[in-house]
């Protein structure tokens, strides 16, 4: 009669003779022992009749010796193990992700296949999504690609977005499911660009807002929007790809929102910048669609956001148009005379938002539009009274040269939302600045990021007024913090516990309770603003 082992004794004869479990450990290459996803290959002896624990109970029993605790060892793993581990002679792999307070098993692989490990860092954008596949072993991005996110013929703007999806529950279904299907395509682009099968990676760290995160999980966002602004989660943590209706067969990671405004894709921005670790008073301010701010030290940090609109992305005007070929992306005026560049060299067909900039900031300097922003007709024979618009307009390109053959213009209603934009951009910096008891003046350093700032010119946006008039050097321009932050936690899990405290921690301000917003908002519609000893190097 064959003996029965319970754990128990399997453990006193591992202790015993420890021929019985011969176990090797490999981590060559990894950049440190923090990473996220590690893989464990051992090398165990068979299962026999003198000891006949399960290939399940064999596995943890090996990774409880070399030091992991609290594994959990889902059913999708466990239909892995036969006749896998058998085949292989129990030469295998096992990759492990670690959350909070356990690690989860999952995969299971023949062989040693420790230099193969990849992992997925996201920045799930309302406007774009881009998504890079990184090296985990050498911390080195594999590849990268970048898509609309598919919410956007829902509304350029996340509101419109949500009143969408608040109309009934199918709406709601639809944003989820095009939001899946945009990750569906860049994890196919990936596979076919680097020969490695992107669904079956362990897991993808996603950085978004809280509106974006609601919007995946199909819940209700209209939580985020209205008061008393308290959100149905702003920390969903783990999540299989399967419950999202993904194909991606690892676990997701969403990084914690701080607020209904202060996403998870700016507490990703801090830990890529760590001036919660700093002496100094900076400021963080990532700008789009949405803008979310930041300021403090290692001592305090205050927070805010607004909807900035979709305006410096240059989604307003009749030929407003996202960064892409045509778009006029630059522009200046020298002798009176206007000139730009496009996107790809082609025709132009439109501007898009760093165009936009440039051309109001050049018309205020020559002269075009004065401190209001209103046109001045003799300025310039660009500027004409158009008949269809009945209004003024600016012709940044004649029908001749452009790709519609048409003039692109820009109108006097396009300035004025535009210096809408702007000023509530300026007075989200003003009013938490005020609010924290300092002035500008007192940051040692301003950290700006998103698709905006990292295209448009920064002179520019100082002068017309989105940002304080410090000296330039003050600024750093991000390209893109919230992907940076999403891949700085792919490679070092000791950073989940500081994004939950961050998230915990920093004070949020919402604008729309701070009385005098509106009438600090009105002061900023100028350019660059009523008070022009804000902007002592602007020569006028």
């Amino acid at each position: 009669m064959n003996r029965q082992y319970s754990v128990s004794d399997f453990l006193t004869v591992k202790l015993v003779k420890s021929v019985k479990f011969n176990i090797e450990i490999r981590n060559e290459g990894d950049l440190s022992m923090n990473n996220f996803v590690i893989k464990e290959y051992l090398s165990l002896k068979m299962p026999s009749e003198d000891l006949p624990i399960s290939d399940h109970q064999r596995i943890l029993l090996a990774l409880n010796s070399i030091g992991y605790e609290n594994i959990q060892f889902p059913l999708s793993a466990v239909r892995k193990l036969y006749p896998l581990c058998r085949d292989a002679g129990f030469d295998i792999t096992v990759t492990l992700v670690h959350r909070e307070y356990d690690w989860v098993v999952t995969d299971v692989e023949s062989g040693d296949t420790t230099k193969v490990l990849y992992g997925l860092a996201v920045d799930y954008g309302s406007t774009a999504i881009i998504m890079q596949m990184i090296d985990l072993n050498s911390g080195k991005v594999i590849s990268e690609e970048k898509e609309e996110n598919g919410q956007v013929p829902y509304g350029t703007d996340i509101l419109t977005r949500i009143i969408y999806s608040r109309e009934n529950e199918e709406h709601r279904k639809e944003l989820q499911k095009v939001t899946v299907a945009t990750f569906h395509k860049i994890m196919r682009r990936l596979t076919e660009k680097s020969g490695i099968d992107v669904l079956k990676l362990p897991l993808m760290v996603l950085s978004g807002n809280t509106t974006m995160i609601h919007f995946l999980m199909e819940l209700d966002a209209w939580t985020v929007f209205a008061a008393p602004y308290s959100p149905v989660t702003t920390a969903p943590g783990f999540l299989w790809g399967n419950e999202l209706g993904m194909e991606f067969q690892g676990l997701i990671y969403t990084i914690p929102a701080a607020s209904n405004y202060v996403g998870g894709d700016i507490i990703s921005g801090l830990l890529h910048l760590d001036i919660h670790k700093q002496e100094q008073t900076q400021m963080f301010f990532d700008i789009g669609t949405n803008g979310e701010l930041v300021i403090g030290n290692k001592d305090w940090m205050i927070a805010g956001a607004g909807a900035a609109g979709p305006a410096l992305e240059g989604y307003i005007s009749r030929y407003g148009m996202r960064a892409s070929a045509g778009a006029i992306d630059h522009i200046t005026i020298s002798n009176n005379e206007l000139s730009y560049t496009t996107i790809a060299d082609a025709k132009p067909v439109g501007i898009c938002g760093s165009g936009i900039i440039d051309l109001l900031a050049q018309m205020r300097l020559h002269g075009w539009i004065n401190i209001a922003g209103k046109l001045e007709p003799t300025a310039s024979n660009r500027i004409i009274h158009h008949p269809e618009e009945e209004q003024y307009v600016v012709i940044y390109a004649y029908a001749e040269e452009s790709g519609s053959e048409k003039d692109l213009y820009f109108s006097q209603l396009d300035i004025d939302q535009y210096l809408d934009t702007k000023a509530a951009a300026y007075t989200m910096v003003d009013c938490l600045l005020e609010y924290a008891g300092i002035s500008a003046s007192d940051l040692d350093h301003c950290y700006l990021s998103g698709a905006f700032s990292a295209h448009s010119d920064l002179e520019s946006a100082i002068t017309i007024g989105i940002f304080p008039d410090l000296e330039r050097n003050r600024y750093t321009v991000l390209k893109n913090s919230s992907l940076e932050g999403a891949k700085t936690l792919l490679l070092d899990y000791t950073k989940l516990e500081e994004a939950k405290v961050l998230a915990e921690n920093i004070y949020c301000v919402q604008f729309a309770s701070i009385p005098d917003f509106l009438i600090k908002m009105q002061a900023a519609k100028f350019i660059p603003h009523t008070d022009m000893s804000r902007y002592p190097s602007i020569e006028l």
